[in-house]
């Protein structure tokens, strides 16, 4: 099964429709998995909407003057955003 930070490398590829699971506590090395809304994941936990994912990770460029995130930071907001409800911080 591939790891969130894995899942969120291809993310341009998954369909934005459908929805990331990942096992809790999330972390970039978390077993994850992208199904339709309806089909949770067994031993997966909701994790955030593909197209909801692709808007935390432009917000995160724009606030950034246009930096494209790396791996890491890719996760870290993903998992920001899911856990709080709002986008990263310039600061963290």
């Amino acid at each position: 099964m591939p790891t969130l930070l894995d899942l969120l490398q291809s993310l341009a590829e998954q369909p934005a429709e459908a929805v990331i699971y990942a096992a809790e506590p999330w972390t970039a090395a978390s077993d994850a998995a992208v199904a339709a809304f309806d089909a949770p994941q067994p031993g997966l936990a909701y994790l955030l909407e593909v197209e909801l994912a692709h808007d935390v990770l432009e917000v995160w460029s724009s606030w950034r003057d246009g930096a494209r995130p790396n791996a890491s930071e890719r996760c870290q907001a993903v998992i920001h955003y899911a856990e709080h409800d709002a986008y990263l911080d310039v600061h963290h």
